[in-house]
């Protein structure tokens, strides 16, 4: 049933005809298929089921219910939540309109179930962003945070370190890093290169690695050993390939360290994409490293300010030369 089809209902009189699973994890699991099955990115699903999680635990947390129980959440369970996360965890304005988002489809999906007889989050309005140049997800000290959280001691430290690395210094994709192969990486006398391909092993790109991130590589594959060329880069603690969930996982507990488990690895290749494109001011050269197809993907990152663009016609004008 479309969205549309969906708001027109008479939601006075429409029964529940199915009854939703009593575990809040059982419905959380339903949503994340249903997305799947609607065609929806892995970064969305994982987006949506974050902020999905996270209404779970304000609900029995702050707002001191039982369950969540589907049947029993109201418009006003959703509202709260959404003025939590802005007031007291103090998301910005893109992070809330992503929860509102994930409220949204869940409504509808719990509708269409027959779950519950209205669509919960219909009310729910979005939050205006400054449309000026837009800042880097971490600040300086949350990045420190980050990659000091690591502990290079432990048995995982080094891999950790260098997955971190190549997210914040190379804006790799989640599914990219997951299929590197010992034979990607090239280190030789103070240079290096990441050869990069998309899990379908098409669209391949060369990333040059800074001295950050070839440190960070360099430990990693010392505390790997002698391996084949066609080795997995990084392994889970059964040494089988580390997974995308793997990934996600490690990811957001290093972040949950840096006081920003709002975001996910994909805020951290926006992280590096405004970054890189701040330092180069190059479109194309940003639009290369990211591996984007079409280059009004990567426009978003090129914003100016306001006053950026007063600066440029002040320029222009004749009397000022």
């Amino acid at each position: 049933m479309s969205r549309e089809a969906l708001e027109t209902l008479d939601e006075k009189k429409t029964p529940l005809n199915a009854h939703a699973p009593d575990s809040w994890e059982e419905v959380l699991a339903a949503f994340e298929n249903d997305l799947y099955g609607r065609g929806r990115s892995e970064h969305t699903v994982s987006s949506y089921a974050y902020a999905m999680k996270g209404f779970g635990t304000f609900y029995r947390g702050e707002l001191k219910k039982p369950g969540p129980f589907v049947a029993r959440i109201q418009e006003t369970d959703l509202q709260a939540f959404i003025q939590y996360i802005r007031n007291d965890r103090h998301l910005s304005a893109t992070s809330v309109n992503r929860h509102i988002a994930a409220l949204r489809a869940f409504s509808g999906f719990i509708l269409a179930r027959g779950w519950h007889r209205r669509l919960l989050a219909r009310d729910l309005k979005t939050y205006r962003v400054n449309s000026s140049k837009m800042e880097p997800p971490l600040s300086q000290s949350e990045v420190r945070r980050l990659v000091t959280s690591v502990d290079l001691n432990g048995r995982n430290g080094a891999r950790d370190l260098a997955i971190l690395q190549l997210f914040l210094q190379c804006g790799l994709r989640v599914s990219e890093l997951v299929h590197l192969v010992r034979d990607d990486v090239i280190l030789h006398k103070g240079v290096g290169r990441l050869r990069v391909r998309n899990e379908k092993g098409r669209q391949e790109r060369t990333i040059p690695l800074n001295a950050t991130v070839r440190q960070a590589v360099e430990g990693h594959l010392n505390s790997l050993g002698p391996v084949a060329g066609s080795a997995p880069l990084f392994l889970s603690e059964r040494r089988q390939r580390l997974s995308i969930a793997g990934v996600q996982y490690l990811i957001k507990k290093y972040l949950a360290f840096a006081g920003r488990e709002d975001l996910s690895t994909h805020d951290l290749r926006h992280h590096f994409a405004l970054r890189f494109y701040a330092r180069s001011g190059k479109l194309t050269a940003t639009q290369e490293v990211l591996g984007h197809r079409d280059i009004n993907t990567t426009a978003r990152y090129a914003r100016a300010t306001e006053k950026e663009i007063q600066e440029a016609c002040d320029a222009l004008d004749d009397r000022a030369e």
